[in-house]
């Protein structure tokens, strides 16, 4: 068996993209594009192409943009994959995805309080806006969570100008009401107990618009006994303010629990 000399073998070093006017000596390497390989000089050489089979061999086959500018690792966040020739690796940004309905915000409420207001949500980007409200809980057992628009950044309107109409289903009945003139409308009945929190959901149509805004939603919860309850309700405000946001509480000005969440999401048109 021949005995090999490891301190004989060299790599002189990378010299990136093949160029034709460049001198290159024994044992460099360079990357040429038109075959997507990386290619060893079996002697100095000026002017021949790395296809010249008596002037270089094949280093790695296929390296596309692994050997490409000097073992470059591309861009933060970039990915690799293989260019349309099918013949070599490149690194590429990739294009963001774009969806008609986009995550905003997922806001959780940290303390106790009698008003949460979440504001300034809107944008240009999106014309309507569905929010997913959950883990609703007041100390008001069997009162309602209260929602009201905001007409500026913390400013809930508080006049009588919400006209609601409301389907109520408990475990053992059922209901709605109407109101023409009210100053709020209540989505869900609250409890006081930890295990009984309240859920709904909501679309409030092109807030930014300043012609009368509108809301459809519907939601569960419990009575503060052992009743479950449900609920699909309509509103309009019926107001020429575009809106900045939305003031929730209970209905009676009792405490708001912490860990209430509401998850925003921009609907485009």
């Amino acid at each position: 068996m021949a005995t090999i000399n490891i301190g004989s073998l060299s790599l002189s070093s990378h010299k990136g993209d093949y160029d034709n006017s460049t001198s290159y000596v024994k044992n460099d390497v360079v990357y040429y594009a038109s075959t997507g390989n990386a290619y060893i000089a079996k002697q100095a050489t000026t002017g021949n192409l790395p296809t010249s089979t008596a002037h270089w061999n094949i280093f790695a086959a296929g390296s596309g943009g692994i050997w490409n500018a000097g073992l470059s690792l591309g861009s933060a966040s970039q990915n690799l994959r293989v260019n349309s020739g099918g013949n070599a690796l490149e690194f590429y940004t990739p294009t963001v995805a774009t969806s008609d309905m986009v995550k905003i915000t997922t806001q959780t409420l940290g303390s106790d309080t009698t008003t949460w207001s979440l504001d300034n949500y809107f944008s240009s980007d999106y014309r309507h806006y569905r929010y997913f409200c959950d883990k609703f809980r007041t100390s008001h057992d069997g009162g309602w969570t209260r929602c009201r628009l905001n007409e500026s950044a913390g400013t809930q309107y508080t006049g009588s100008d919400y006209s609601k109409f409301q389907s109520s289903i408990y475990t053992s009945s059922a209901s709605y009401a109407s109101d023409n003139n009210s100053d709020a409308f209540t989505p869900i009945q609250n409890s006081t107990t930890t295990a009984k929190t309240g859920s709904f959901e909501m679309t409030i149509y092109d807030p930014q618009d300043t012609r009368y805004t509108a809301i459809i939603g519907q939601g569960a919860g419990f009575d503060g006994g052992t009743n479950g309850f449900s609920s699909s309700f309509g509103v309009i405000l019926k107001r020429t303010n575009a809106i900045t946001g939305i003031t929730f509480s209970d209905n009676n000005g009792n405490t708001l629990y912490a860990g209430a969440r509401v998850t925003i999401y921009g609907v485009k048109a």
